[in-house]
C-alpha cells in the first residue's frame, strides 16, 4: 500500500465496466477514478478547466485538451490516455511542452471498426435500413439491390482498420483498391489489393470507404474537386473522422445524384448540426458507434488503465504518441 494519492479523471463511462480487473494495481499505486457528470459525450475546455486541476492522469474521449488546459493543468498532470486511436482534440505540442504524455490504445478497436463498415457498406447496397423501417410501418414492399461480388472497394488508409476492412471485403468477392500516403507493396500483394493514386481509386471506386486519421494534410480530402472525380453513382462510408469529408460539397453530390449514397458514422460537428445532410434520403446517419463493441471497450479500457498505472508509478507508457524528454 503507498501514501501517494493520485486523482484520476476518467470521461469515458465504460471504463466502470472493467476496473475491476485492474482495482488492485490501482489501490496498491494510490490511483481513484474521479467520473464527472456529463452532459455529453466529450467535455469542452471550459469542462476541463473545472474538473482536471488537481488531476494527475486523465482518460480521455475526444475531449478538448487545448494549450489552455495544460497550462491550467501543469505540472500535477502527467498523462492524458486516450481511449481509440485519434488524438486530434488533443494539442500534443502544448501536452509535450508541459512535460504530459499522450497516449493511444492501439489495436483496441479496428476488428470492431471494420465489422461496423461491412455493416453499413451491405446496409448501403442493398438498402436494409429503409426497408425495415418500410416494413415496420406496414408497407410491404420489395427492393432491388446491388451485390457486392465484383463490385470495386476503394479503401482510403490502410492501417489496422483498412486491413481489416480488405480481409473482409475479400470475402465477399469485391475487388479492392487502395490509397495510403505511405503504402506497403508487401502487404498489397499478399492482400490481392491494388495501390492507385487517389484520383484514380475515386473514378474506379463503386464504394469509397474512410480509414485515415484527421489532419491538416487529410482536411476535406473529400471535397468539391474530388467527389468530382468519383465514380458517378459511387457511395462512400465514414468510420474515420468527421473532417475528412466536406459536408456542404456532399450534399450537392447527393442532390445531383453524382454521388448515390453514404453512410456516415462521424460527423464535423458531434451532435451533428448540418439537418439537411442527415435528413437526406440517401444518408444513413450514425452515432459515432463503430468502435462500440463490448470486447473493443475491454481492450482499450485495459489498456488505458494499464498506462495511468506504469506512468503513475514512474514508468514509461507503452504507446504514448509524444516524445517527452528525461
Amino acid at each position: 500500500m503507498t501514501n501517494t494519492h493520485h486523482r484520476v479523471l476518467v470521461t469515458p463511462v465504460h471504463i466502470k465496466e472493467f476496473v475491476s480487473a485492474r482495482a488492485t494495481e490501482l489501490e496498491k499505486a494510490g490511483i481513484e477514478l474521479i467520473f464527472p457528470t456529463m452532459s455529453r459525450p466529450q467535455l469542452t475546455e471550459e469542462e476541463l478547466l473545472r474538473f482536471l486541476p488537481g488531476c494527475s492522469a486523465a482518460i480521455a474521449m475526444p475531449d478538448a485538451y487545448t494549450a489552455r488546459v495544460f497550462a491550467a493543468c501543469a505540472p500535477v498532470l502527467r498523462l492524458v490516455a486516450r481511449t481509440g486511436v485519434g488524438f486530434d482534440a488533443i494539442d500534443l505540442q502544448a501536452a509535450t511542452a508541459h512535460n504530459v504524455w499522450v497516449t493511444t490504445t492501439p489495436g483496441a478497436n479496428h476488428e470492431a471498426v471494420a465489422d461496423y463498415t461491412l455493416g453499413l457498406l451491405l446496409c448501403l447496397m442493398r438498402d436494409l435500413v429503409d426497408t425495415a423501417n418500410r416494413t415496420r410501418s406496414g408497407i410491404w414492399r420489395r427492393t432491388q439491390g446491388l451485390e457486392l461480388a465484383e463490385k470495386v472497394l476503394g479503401v482510403i488508409g490502410t492501417g489496422r482498420v483498412g486491413r481489416a476492412v480488405v480481409h473482409r471485403a475479400r470475402s465477399f468477392g469485391m475487388q479492392v483498391v487502395a490509397y495510403d500516403a505511405y503504402p506497403d507493396y508487401a502487404w498489397a500483394t499478399g492482400a490481392s489489393v491494388t495501390y492507385l493514386l487517389l484520383p484514380e481509386l475515386l473514378a474506379r471506386s463503386d464504394i469509397i470507404t474512410l480509414h485515415i486519421p484527421a489532419s491538416p494534410a487529410t482536411e476535406n480530402l473529400l471535397n468539391t474537386k474530388t467527389l468530382a472525380l468519383c465514380k458517378k453513382g459511387c457511395r462512400i462510408i465514414n468510420t474515420a473522422r468527421g473532417d475528412l469529408i466536406d459536408e456542404e460539397a456532399l450534399l450537392v453530390a447527393l442532390n445531383t445524384g453524382h454521388i448515390a449514397g453514404a453512410a456516415l458514422d462521424v460527423f464535423w460537428d458531434e451532435p451533428p448540426t448540418n439537418q439537411a445532410l442527415i435528413a437526406h434520403p440517401h444518408v444513413l446517419p450514425f452515432s459515432h458507434s463503430a468502435g462500440g463493441t463490448r470486447e473493443a471497450h475491454q481492450r482499450a479500457a485495459l489498456m488505458a488503465l494499464d498506462e495511468v498505472i506504469r506512468v503513475l508509478t514512474g514508468q514509461k507508457p507503452h504507446y504514448s504518441v509524444n516524445h517527452l524528454t528525461d
